[in-house]
């Protein structure tokens, strides 16, 4: 999908940061949007932020809820038509805490944004991408999907996820014509990093100014977005610093590999192929 002029834009937590730089960036590509939040008053706000001559929806979305998707939808289908991109960019933060300090109540709720809520999206939107035999979705995982760290157990899990449902995804619809891109934002200015930097910072003002002077400006992650929509691409990765961590990390995943636990294993391209069957 190379011209994205008069496309129909879909983007969930549009209520600002790293989804409202995402809607101006397409606007900026002549697209057409829809801010899809659980808070429509955020929305509008944002939506008043695009340029005047952007033809912008706002929707209520519960990404919890296939009915809401159902909902929203249908409301973008019925000012703009076909829902050309997809953007599964809604999500919630765990805070700063360890793992056992997170109850269940919360994990749950964690999971069922960061994670349903994705799969509700496609499920909702996948069926008429693949009928037309065109589309593309963008799905926001983390860094911390990458390259996790301890007291941000939860979030990282579900942003784990969000990247495994993603590449096997990408898998699934490139015979359809249908893009899959994964986007892994660093520290980028919204509602939700603005929350997460009073935690570890400790209500130091020097520390929280400091993280907050670090945070990218969430147009530029916007752009990164729609180059890769353009061009079709997998990974988005805008926060280059991380990249030290993510190869350590790779590093010690392949020094586990090693002769077979089992002696006298047949395996690699000798080994019998099941059908339909991957380890």
């Amino acid at each position: 999908m190379r011209e994205l002029s008069g496309k129909t834009v879909f983007i969930t937590g549009g209520d600002g940061g790293i989804g409202g730089g995402i809607a101006r960036a397409f606007a900026e590509r002549g697209a057409r949007i829809v801010l899809a939040d659980i808070d429509l008053a955020f929305a509008r706000e944002e939506a008043a932020r695009l340029p005047a001559d952007t033809p912008v929806e706002v929707a209520a979305l519960d990404v919890r809820s296939l009915e809401s998707w159902a909902s929203a939808c249908d409301a973008a289908r019925a000012r703009f038509g076909a829902i050309d991109v997809l953007c599964n960019n809604a999500g919630i933060s765990s805070g700063f805490k360890p793992l056992i300090e997170i109850g269940p109540d919360e994990f749950e709720r964690l999971m069922a944004i960061n994670v349903t809520g994705v799969y509700n999206g496609i499920h909702t939107v996948a069926p008429e991408m693949i009928a037309r035999g065109s589309g593309h979705i963008v799905n926001t995982s983390s860094m911390n999907g990458l390259v996790p760290f301890g007291s941000f157990a939860a979030y990282s899990a579900s942003k784990f996820a969000v990247l495994g449902l993603s590449d096997a995804l990408r898998e699934e619809l490139a015979p359809h014509g249908v893009g899959v891109s994964t986007l892994f934002p660093g520290l980028t200015r919204s509602r939700m990093a603005e929350s997460d930097v009073g935690g570890p910072a400790g209500g130091d003002p020097e520390r929280v100014a400091a993280l907050r002077a670090r945070m990218m400006d969430p147009l530029w992650l916007g752009r990164a977005v729609v180059r890769a929509v353009e061009a079709d691409e997998s990974y988005i990765v805008t926060h280059p610093e991380y990249r030290p961590g993510l190869e350590a990390r790779h590093q010690r995943i392949l020094a586990a590999f090693g002769e077979p636990a089992q002696p006298n294993y047949s395996t690699g391209a000798a080994a019998p192929r099941v059908e339909g069957v991957r380890f």
